[in-house]
């Protein structure tokens, strides 16, 4: 039964994003380039935000920057993690759409991108995902020394592969309703990084930039304090929130030109 719930989980996350950009590009009507432009983008923010948080992480357990107070150490964390992830995909998307996707302006256009976007980051994650539960497989049922995990290492490997195969199956659907939470968030910040470009509103992109920074710092700083399902919870809701102001900033769309205000709906 664990078995199928991880080979779910892992085809969902792999799998929704491919089924949902099929669904709205026939939907929309609009060409899958959106959907890959996003998916590079997310790609290209990556190859900078991967080094900068390793090289700010070496540098600030060596004492390189500066010494956090060890009570502060978990907000620290979560707040420059969260504002890593927000400057570096934000700024991306901006850059996606002043200089790369000029003649995109719609909503629905927006929507696209960020499928991309969320997208391959769903996709990767469940690669990794399917590539540990393989794992997880051939350790259970082979000799972990095979592996070359040290032996001062062999019994903590040997508790993690037990915790792995010992877990509830609802854990195994975490990952895949993870994404979908992710996925919902990314649509939004798209639209709102559109938005700002196509009106001259910057401060939509500041809103996308802070909201992200914020949902990812929650996320850093709960999950060791209330666990996996509680921080799920949270997240959820804040999939929620963006979802509404997804569906609220289609309306602002329509409504409105280049270069006018929204005009606010009654």
């Amino acid at each position: 039964m664990l078995i199928a719930a991880y080979l779910l989980s892992v085809s969902g996350m792999i799998g929704l994003p491919i089924v949902l950009a099929f669904y709205l590009t026939r939907r929309f009507k609009l060409p899958w380039k959106l959907v890959l432009a996003g998916a590079l983008t997310f790609i290209a923010s990556q190859v900078l935000h991967i080094p900068v948080v390793y090289g700010l992480t070496a540098l600030l357990n060596n004492g390189g920057l500066f010494t956090v107070p060890e009570a502060w150490t978990t907000v620290f964390n979560a707040i420059l993690l969260g504002l890593l992830a927000g400057i570096f995909e934000e700024t991306a998307r901006w850059i996606l759409f002043k200089f790369i996707l000029k003649n995109v302006k719609t909503w629905a256009e927006g929507v696209l991108v960020g499928v991309g976007h969320g997208g391959v980051e769903a996709i990767l994650v469940g690669v990794l995902g399917l590539v540990t539960f393989i794992s997880m497989i051939a350790m259970r049922n082979g000799d972990l020394s095979a592996f070359g995990i040290p032996a001062d290492q062999m019994e903590l490997a040997k508790q993690q592969v037990a915790d792995f195969w010992s877990a509830p199956v609802y854990m195994a659907f975490l990952g895949l309703i993870e994404r979908v939470f992710a996925m919902s968030l990314h649509l939004s910040l798209s639209v709102m990084v559109l938005y700002s470009v196509v009106y001259g509103k910057p401060v939509w992109f500041w809103i996308a930039l802070l909201w992200h920074a914020f949902v990812d710092a929650l996320a850093v700083y709960l999950f060791p304090i209330v666990g996996a399902l509680a921080i799920e919870a949270v997240v959820g809701a804040c999939a929620l929130v963006s979802l509404g102001i997804l569906f609220r900033m289609r309306s602002m769309f329509i409504q409105t030109q280049p270069g006018e205000a929204p005009i606010q709906a009654s």
